[in-house]
């Protein structure tokens, strides 16, 4: 079998060895194709912009498009913007940075007291894409809605329909009539008439009829098969060619006739007599009206004969909602309107409301939103802003307890606890065990309780003493309000960076010191009488508190949670848990931590009931604590060992609310908004300790410097020096000297009740414990200026408990007594640091006790010191630095410390620790040091960089630069580097060292070193230099007032050259190292991009074109996919320059001075006003960046697809942003724009044979690409020098064959490319003009211009371009033609050859073709389709590396776009295989369910119906445009149209222009343009439709027939109205004689559309009414014969439209309906054009059903009438042929080729239809032709018969009737013989040579079958019945009885007979 299969592949293939050969020149063509892809583009040399800008500037004077040449003079400049502090006043103290030396701490204040220093680029919002303009709304929110024809029909199909009406309720004709006037059921039987005669049938079917009087008085009986009228009726009779109605019985009871006019006659039968006269009397009625009486004469007859209510008229009749017409329009048409259109009106018409194509293209947002943002770009940079964090307030209100009396001797005082409380409040984060806020301290005491401390004599309230020798600079001020006014504050602000449901708040409970903490709670707890017992207690509290006012004991804590959930809802329903009593030796902070995590463990997580239930289920019961989970009791053990002490604390917790008043900081500075202090409570912000991470890290804002102690252990248990050491209080103090004598320095932050700083702070006091544990905060302000003798100083004392007075009497013991004495200090290192610390105590404080050493390390000599405990460290305390103007880090305190004492002197040589200083800041591991200190640090790096000109310090400050940088970006911390870019770095220079000029070339020198991670780390952050630069050049530029100069003086040569250096080693590793390192790469590119962008603005931008250039000339052709994103990225980016336009100069090339003389050509070039259409070198150097994207765009377009998606979608971006641009709005703006753009034009022509056209040319009638003939790109195809035509420089000697298989020709294309008509073609295959052209050209009196040679060159590829390409290609030249100015269109149009005319209207037809509208059913087919192939293919790993928006373009958008709503009729399959008929694959319903829900599933509906939204506003938009250009066209161009009578190629093109708009579908609105145009355009040319030849008539009166029967009111108005004026312009053209011509085309064109469209229902019923009433209405010719005829020939069509109703009945049996076709077409017989209609009707009919040897008959037919017509004409010259001597009846088949040559020796096709008679005798039909009136429009020669018979080889092929390709193809060999075309006579002869094998081979196999025709009739007593049977090649019939019974519907009392015609 394989062997037989290799031996018929050889056969076919003429010759052994012919696919080695191919092979061969394949490869040879591919090496040449790869030789010249190698060829890198010339480097282009721009020219010198700054010279040519100003002489231009020089001579433009005031040009009103002066705005589009020149740089505006305020294009940018800098400012300072003061700092937005939400504080009353800055936070840093006055002076600090005056008199602080610290440099860290000077920078420091000097940043904070700074303002943002910004460079404002006055025009920057049009610097980024259109989606970035000022303007952003470039699209309208709700786009136009549209109607289309396909959007209904689709909507019929979801009904189950053949057709809808727009009209509810009324139906059929009804709908559109002016009333209903009867309507019953009725029997109808098939009348007799000329379709089909040969047996009548008289079987009736029951029917429902209703009467309607259309809108021209005219009466119609619409008839439906049921009730359900709002269907297409399934036939109609049209009353007006009725002649009489008469009862005849004699074929059914109660039966009547409706005679016609033209001898047919129409059979109803009622059901009963009453019936029968009710509708006979009705109808007589109606034709007794006078039809030529006025319409409201015939109305009023109507109803009154009649007898008809008004009311009953109009039921069930429903004015349709869609597109309403008043009914003044509908029965009196305003026809003055269409004859007083102009050019002007209907262009004013057209352009209302116009739309942008590119605001309707949805792939540029697509692209665009799938792009990547790179670092800086687009996004919004902000200011620093501070740390985002929840905040919540706390409102304290109460503290109350059990044992409650009143404190004072008056009765009516209100009843209080009886002693005073002092609560402090933070928050604790138990996951993480720690702290994390402040303390606040909050005194909830009623005033009465309160004296009771503020009384006693010896309370100095924490310490307050207010002897002071030291500076007052030192201390912190209060500002902005009086103390007293935060004496007592009662509400907090807390802020949680990282809230979370494990966040509680803690509240500590102490009191006067009393005692022990046990006997001190026991009254509360254990109270039997509670008056009596609180008195007592009163009693003894009253004491303790004049004593002992000032100490303090723990006395309780509770907690409550602060969040619900992890999402930081503020949980405010909880309350806080019982007081639990604090026990002495749980007093540390970390004991509280664990009792806290241990009762959240026991109440928050048992067994599901959530935090909030649990805390406010108060008071807690037993319950919990019996759990019967022993883990639960054994966790709850510690917890619930703890006493509680009832009482009540109620602090309630709230968010934050907005613009709360009267708040101040932590630092206690007012902060806005701040009201008067009378009528706001204070509420304090508490500091929060963020955790030091990165995460939660910002650079400091505002100034804060501060310190928390924590004394956390004394251990004195083993101490000796002192006797009584057990309630041991700490006095902390802070010093800033240790003299004898000197005084604690007031910045303690003071307690309530007292003043807000204070000298010292005490601590609780734990009752007789020698080793104490503390757990107090006490926060210090600490001064801005630190020195080494600041110091913390810790007191010791034992507290005397013991008050009673007889002891003290005898005792004289005081209340405190040293026991020791620590100090630490502030400064280690010059550094402060957060940490803990152990230290010794002494029993005495020497003088200068800061100098002593450790015990550790000896005692200084002399020294009269004595430790305790031998100088052990007993004393644990803890600091906690919050300062932002210190840093705890060492790398960077040293590296301030070195640079401050570098600038003491700079004189001096440079220190090997400067050095070692600057290289360490790499050591630095926290980047949360750095984040913090983020502007101070960058700054003075900045300033070492300029202030030193060692290159080892240089490149190391460069190198830590890109450390920082690359840190802040690994943490996504990089927007706070773009906060200090833009706001915060201002430049600085010294001797002549400016940043700019330091960091070009630093920069340079870490890419030239071997560090390969430094590298990336410059490629990768590149951006950060470059902004730097950008912004150095700035400043520099206004500081030096150098902004004035010209550009060239600005900078310095040695700048320029540090720059190009930088470029050029960047553009050197990107290209290297775009495998290895491609997001560093990547970014490093686009960063070069931005960067040459924005130095336009500064410098000479000659200069940076050189760079521009010089980056661009590194990519090569070939380059990697990645190399060509990064290319195309990079272009993208420059040409979105805010000045663009400018820089481009937008005026001719030879206005632009130019040093160098042009070639003679393009001087002649020049002198002509003809646009720049072709991109020459010249261009691309003086409009050089439109030019350079132009070119790499045009390269691009000759590599891969992903590639070329990548370079237009650049292009159209580009074009799109410039359209939308507001500075550009003015029209002739654009226009001058479009200028710019007019190179896309060329390529476009360059590109033509590239055009996407799969499926979208619709008329050609070869569909099928398969069947026998194996080499069909043999025959035909584009040309080689077609695909070379527009090539300007190299041809190719490759043979056609070659470069199809080079171009992967599929047959499909090249089949649509042979067959396809003119409208078609997109390049003439002819390669010398027609005659019509020549004369066309020889007349005009524009001298052609030669385009000149393209920098592109020549085609170098032959594959298409895909559907998204074509569409971005042709949107961009439909944008530039719409925007262009019309003179330079005409001047062009003038100017060009008339080949490139021709391309022009044919890029607009494919245009249309491209952008038409699909309707929403095939779209969501299409969305459906690509979805699901989308998703496979990504499963399946295809798109895996691929760029992301090339797959949505390339794939989306082809899928989308890729097929027709006409798939339905296109069968690829081998013809002689069964198929299902009137099938496409949508039609299966379960498929369409499943598209349906997988649509359902990933796409919204509302996004679905907005894209199909959008495609038809962009159909319609694209509609008028071309519509703008014809008509500007047509408005110029008459006299050459009107040449040889309009017969001509140009206007053969232009009017098929004008035709496509009617071929594809258009919404109603545009449809209303169009016709409006065509109007015009008769107008202007009637010859070309009444004289000659009558094709464009033909086609003119098909397409708008067509649109007669549209389902838009609107449209079949607009379709009427033209179609009466063509009429009415042939009755003028014809000197008002005749409408001849018109007449018998609209009969062709019906007869046409009966079949094509099936025309007839109520819509073509309404459309033939208008042109009644349009005839009727028409006052002009109110007094000629014309609306007679009019009328006559709608009488005629409705005529022909009852004739043809059956075929209705059998529009489901294609075989039924061939049969009657055919018929029709023998009643024809005697008038050629008619048969010819029908005959090509039966060929489509046949073809769409896979019938192809049926079809090749048809066009037998067809071509053996033209024969005989041509016969008939004497169009040959008869010799020696006597033919009217032969009988027909007695021809005789000779020997002899009677094809060839008759037997009297006459040739060709002179003897008319018997010269076709062998090959089969039906052919006589075609003898009995008449020549008739419209004989004389009929255009057949020669060419047109060969073609025809070519067109029936084709399918003979397709059919395997190859005996007869030889018979068929032989007479066309003398007629190529007589025109002498070699060529096409080799191709005949291979053509027949290649039949004679298929015969021999199919006769050998004999594996060919064909299938067969059966008429098969039934007949019975009541019925009788026909159909045809095809069946197909393998199904035969052996039992033709059992066919006919499994067929036929049986009777029971019916005998069957049956008959077969084979």
């Amino acid at each position: 079998m394989a062997g037989e299969r290799s031996r018929r592949f050889t056969r076919s293939r003429l010759r052994p060895g012919l696919a080695a050969e191919l092979r061969q020149s394949v490869a040879s063509a591919a090496a040449a194709h790869h030789q010249l892809r190698q060829e890198k583009p010339k480097l282009l040399e721009p020219l010198d912009y700054e010279t040519v800008i100003t002489e231009i500037e020089r001579n433009i004077g005031d040009d009103p498009l002066k705005d589009l040449m020149l740089f505006p003079n305020d294009d940018f400049s800098t400012d300072t913007i003061p700092w937005e502090i939400r504080t009353l006043y800055p936070s840093v103290p006055e002076d600090a940075e005056q008199n602080v030396e610290n440099l860290f701490v000077k920078e420091a204040c000097k940043y904070f007291n700074s303002q943002w220093h910004v460079v404002n680029y006055k025009y920057e919002k049009y610097s980024g894409d259109f989606r970035h303009l000022p303007q952003n709304e470039y699209r309208p929110e709700k786009l136009p809605s549209h109607s289309f024809e396909i959007d209904h029909e689709d909507v019929d199909k979801d009904e189950d329909t053949t057709s809808h009406s727009s009209s509810k309720g009324g139906g059929g004709g009804g709908g559109f009539g002016t009333g209903i006037f009867k309507s019953g059921w009725l029997y109808k039987g098939n009348f007799n008439s000329t379709v089909n005669n040969s047996i009548t049938v008289r079987s009736f079917k029951k029917r429902f009829f209703q009467l309607t009087q259309l809108s021209d008085n005219s009466y119609i009986m619409n008839f439906y098969k049921d009730e359900k009228i709002s269907k297409e009726p399934k036939g109609c009779i049209f009353l007006d060619s009725c002649t009489g109605v008469v009862q005849n019985n004699r074929l059914r009871k109660h039966a009547f006739e409706l005679k016609m006019n033209d001898l047919t006659y129409f059979v109803l039968a009622a059901e009963n007599e009453q019936d029968m006269d009710d509708w006979i009397s009705t109808l007589n009625k109606i034709l007794q009206i006078n039809p030529e009486g006025t319409i409201q004469e015939r109305k009023s007859a109507d109803l009154t004969d009649m007898k008809l209510d008004s009311a009953e008229v109009l039921e069930n009749y429903d004015c349709p909602q869609e597109e309403t017409d008043s009914s003044e329009n509908t029965l009196h048409p305003d026809f003055a309107k269409y004859i007083m259109e102009t050019e002007e009106t209907v262009k004013a018409s057209r352009n209302m409301e116009r739309l942008n194509l590119f605001s309707l293209d949805p792939d540029i947002t697509a692209s665009n939103l799938q792009k990547k943002e790179f670092p800086g770009t687009d996004s919004v940079i902000k200011p620093f802003e501070e740390k985002d964090a929840k905040r919540i307030m706390i409102t304290c209100k109460s503290l109350s307890l059990n044992l409650q009396a009143c404190v004072t001797e008056n009765e009516n005082d209100p009843i209080t606890n009886i002693e005073p409380f002092f609560v402090s409040v933070a928050l604790f984060d138990i996951r993480d065990n720690r702290k994390i806020s402040a303390d606040f301290h909050v005194d909830l005491n009623h005033t009465l309780v309160t004296q009771m401390v503020l009384g006693s004599s010896s309370s100095l309230e924490n310490g307050n003493i207010e002897t002071m020798d030291i500076s007052e600079a030192e201390e912190p001020l209060v500002k902005g309000f009086p103390e007293t006014w935060l004496k007592y504050p009662k509400q907090a602000l807390f802020s949680i960076s990282n809230p979370h449901s494990d966040i509680v708040l803690v509240a500590r409970i102490e009191k006067v010191l009393m005692g022990n903490i046990a006997s001190s709670a026991e009254p509360y707890i254990k109270n039997p009488d509670s008056n009596k017992c609180a008195q007592k207690v009163l009693k003894s509290n009253k004491q303790f508190c004049s004593k002992l006012g000032k100490y303090r004991m723990p006395f309780a804590w509770s907690v409550r949670p602060v969040f619900k959930d992890n999402q930081g809802n503020v949980d405010r329903d909880s309350r806080f848990s019982p007081l639990f009593r604090q026990e002495s030796s749980k007093i540390s902070t970390e004991d509280l931590i664990k009792l806290i995590a241990e009762y959240r463990r026991k109440y928050f997580h048992r067994e599901g009931r959530n935090e909030a239930t649990l805390l406010t289920s108060a008071p807690l019961g037993l319950d919990l604590l019996e759990s019967s989970h022993p883990w639960l009791r054994r966790r709850a053990e510690k917890i619930s060992k703890i006493q509680t002490i009832p009482g009540n604390l109620d602090i309630a917790v709230n968010c934050f609310p907005l613009e709360h008043p009267n708040c101040v900081t932590s630092s206690f500075i007012p902060i806005k908004p701040f009201h008067n202090t009378e009528e706001c409570q204070p509420t304090v912000e508490v500091e929060e300790f963020v955790q030091e991470s990165t995460k939660y890290s910002r650079p400091y804002r505002v100034y804060k410097n501060q310190v928390y102690i924590y004394p956390k252990h004394l251990k004195y248990d083993s101490q000796k020096c002192f006797s009584k050491a057990r309630n041991i209080t700490v006095c902390i103090e802070f010093k800033s000297s240790d003299e004898e004598g000197a005084k604690p320095m007031k910045c303690i932050y003071g307690k309530p009740g007292g003043p807000l700083f204070t000298t010292a702070a005490y601590t609780a006091v734990l009752h007789h414990s020698q080793n104490p544990d503390f757990y107090d905060e006490v926060k210090i302000e600490l001064p801005t200026q630190l020195h080494k003798k600041h110091h913390i100083l810790f007191s010791f004392y034992h507290v005397t408990c013991d008050i009673n007075a007889k002891a003290n009497a005898k005792k004289k013991e005081a209340l405190e007594t040293p026991v020791g004495y620590a100090w630490l200090p502030l400064l280690k290192d010059a550094q402060l640091a957060s940490q803990e610390h152990n230290i010794p105590v002494t029993t005495n404080l020497p003088p200068s006790y800061l100098s002593l050493q450790d015990p550790a390390s000896g005692k200084q000599s002399g020294s009269d010191i004595k430790w305790v405990d031998s100088g052990k460290l007993l004393f644990k305390v803890s600091s906690f630095v919050v300062s932002t103007v210190n840093t705890q880090d060492p790398y960077l305190n040293t590296f301030f410390q070195q640079c401050q004492k570098r600038e003491m002197d700079l004189s001096q040589p440079l220190t090997s620790s400067f050095v070692m200083s600057c290289k360490n800041l790499l050591k630095i591991e926290k980047i949360h040091v750095i984040m913090n200190f983020l502007p101070v640090i960058l700054n003075q790096l900045f300033w070492v960089l300029v202030q030193n000109d060692m290159d080892e310090v240089t490149t190391a400050v460069t190198r830590v630069l890109t450390d920082i940088v690359a840190k802040c970006h690994e943490e996504q911390l990089e927007y706070c580097v773009h906060s200090y870019v833009k706001y915060v770095f201002k430049t600085k220079s010294s001797k002549e060292r400016t940043v700019h000029e330091e960091l070009a070339k630093n920069v340079t020198g870490l890419l030239k070193s071997n560090d390969q991670v430094t590298v990336k780390n410059v490629l990768k952050h590149s951006w950060f230099f470059f902004a730097i630069i950008l912004k150095s050049v700035a400043q520099h530029l206004v500081d030096t007032n150098r902004t004035q100069i010209p550009r060239t003086q600005r900078l310095p040569e040695s700048f320029q050259t540090e720059l190009d250096t930088l470029i050029m080693n960047l553009s050197d590793h990107v290209v290297w190292k775009h495998k290895d390192a491609p997001e560093e790469t990547k970014n490093a590119n686009h960063s070069i991009a931005r960067f040459l962008k924005r130095c336009f603005t500064f410098m000479d931008r000659g200069f940076v074109f050189k760079m521009v250039n010089s980056y661009v000339s590194m990519f090569s052709p070939g380059d990697h996919k990645i190399l060509y994103q990064y290319k195309f990225d990079f272009l993208q980016e420059v040409c979105h320059h805010e000045h663009f336009i400018p820089l481009c100069l937008p005026i001719r090339s030879a206005n632009i001075p130019d040093s160098v003389t042009p070639s003679e050509s393009m001087q002649e070039y020049h002198a002509s006003d003809i646009p720049e259409y072709t991109l020459t070198n010249e261009f691309c150097q003086k409009h050089f960046l439109i030019g350079l994207l132009f070119r790499e765009v045009g390269y691009a377009l000759q590599e891969d697809q992903d590639i070329r998606h990548l370079a237009l979608a650049v292009l159209k971006n580009l074009m799109a942003k410039h359209s939308f641009d507001d500075r550009y709005a003015d029209q002739d703006k654009q226009a001058q724009i479009a200028n710019l753009y007019m190179p896309l034009y060329g390529m476009l022509l360059d590109n033509l044979p590239r055009i996407y056209m799969k499926d979208i040319f619709l008329f050609n009638i070869n569909t099928s690409n398969q069947g026998s003939r194996d080499d069909l790109s043999t025959a035909g195809g584009f040309q080689s020098q077609t695909a070379m035509k527009h090539a300007n420089s190299v041809d190719t000697s490759f043979s056609k064959d070659v470069l199809n298989s080079i171009a992967a020709f599929s047959s499909i294309a090249i089949s649509a490319a042979n067959h396809a008509d003119s409208r078609a073609s997109l390049a003439s295959l002819e390669s010398n003009p027609s005659t019509n052209e020549k004369n066309s050209e020889r007349t005009d009196t524009c001298e052609k211009i030669v385009r000149p040679l393209s920098l592109i060159g020549s085609t170098l590829r032959f594959d298409k371009l895909d559907q998204a390409e074509t569409r971005s290609l042709l949107m961009c030249f439909l944008h530039i033609m719409k925007t262009i100015s019309e003179d330079t269109l005409i001047s062009y149009w003038q100017r060009a050859p008339f080949t490139e005319i021709a391309d022009f209207f044919s890029i607009l037809e494919v245009c249309l073709q491209n952008f038409r509208y699909l309707g929403k059913r095939n779209i969501i087919r299409k969305l459906a389709a690509a979805f699901k192939f989308a998703q496979a293919t990504q499963n399946n790993g295809t798109l895996k590396g691929s760029n992301s928006s090339c797959q949505t373009s390339g794939i989306l958008t082809q899928w989308v776009h890729s097929t027709s709503s006409h798939d339905g009729h296109k069968h690829h399959r081998s013809q002689t295989l069964p198929i299902i008929r009137g099938k496409n694959a949508f039609s299966n319903p379960k498929l369409l369910q499943m598209i349906d829900s997988s649509m359902a599933s990933g796409s919204n509906e509302t996004d679905i119906v907005h894209y199909a939204d959008t495609e038809a506003n962009i159909a319609t938009e694209v509609c008028l445009t071309i519509l703008d250009l014809l008509c500007l066209f047509t408005q110029n161009h008459q006299r050459q149209l009107q040449q040889s009578d309009c017969q001509n190629a140009l206007m053969k093109k232009v009017f098929d222009t004008h035709l496509l708009f009617l071929q594809v579908n258009q919404s109603a609105v545009a449809l209303k343009h169009v016709f409006a145009a065509l109007r015009l355009f008769v107008s202007k040319f009637p010859s070309a439709f009444f004289q000659g030849q009558a094709d464009m008539c033909g086609l003119f009166c098909y397409e708008i027939l067509k649109c007669c029967n549209h389902r838009s009111r609107s449209t079949q108005t607009e379709a009427s109205a033209l179609l009466y004026f063509f009429m009415r312009k042939n009755f003028e053209f014809n000197k008002q004689k005749s409408i001849v011509r018109s007449h018998l085309q609209l009969i062709k064109a019906v007869s046409q559309l009966i079949a094509d469209a099936g025309i007839g229902g109520s819509r073509f019923q309404h459309s033939l009414a208008i042109i009644n009433n349009f005839a009727n209405g028409d006052k002009q010719m109110k007094n000629s014969h014309f609306p007679a005829e009019v009328k006559d020939l709608t009488k005629r069509i409705r005529t022909v439209l009852m004739a043809t109703a059956q075929m209705k009945e059998h529009e489901k049996d294609p075989e039924m309906l061939v049969d009657l076709q055919y018929s029709l077409a023998n009643s024809y017989a005697s008038t050629p054009e008619l048969r010819r209609t029908w005959l090509e009707s039966m060929a489509k009919i046949h073809a769409r059903n896979g019938d192809l040897s049926e079809a090749a008959m048809c066009y037998i037919h067809i071509a053996a009438l033209i024969a005989e017509y041509l016969k008939r004409k004497g169009y040959w010259k008869m010799e020696k042929i006597c033919t009217s001597r032969m009988l027909l009846e007695d021809v005789q088949v000779s020997d002899s080729n009677l094809l060839l040559t008759t037997h009297n020796g006459g040739s060709l096709f002179s003897m008319g239809w018997p010269a076709f008679l062998n090959i089969t005798p039906n052919i006589k039909e075609e003898g009995a032709m008449k020549e008739d009136s419209g004989m004389q429009d009929t255009p057949y020669n020669e060419n047109i018969l060969v073609k025809q018979l070519e067109l029936c080889v084709e399918y003979l092929w397709k059919s395997e009737r190859y005996e007869l390709i030889a018979e068929v193809n032989k007479p066309i060999i003398a007629v190529f013989e007589k025109q002498r075309d070699f060529k096409r006579l080799s191709d005949l002869y291979y053509d027949i040579h290649r039949s004679y094998l298929k015969v021999a081979e199919v006769v050998n196999s004999e594996k060919r079958l064909f299938g067969r025709y059966y008429r098969v009739a039934f007949y019975g007593q009541y019925f009788a019945y026909e159909f045809c049977q095809r069946h197909s090649a393998l199904r035969r019939w052996r039992d033709t009885s059992a066919f006919c019974t499994s067929n036929m519907l049986m009777r029971p009392s019916s005998t069957s007979h049956f008959q077969t015609v084979p």
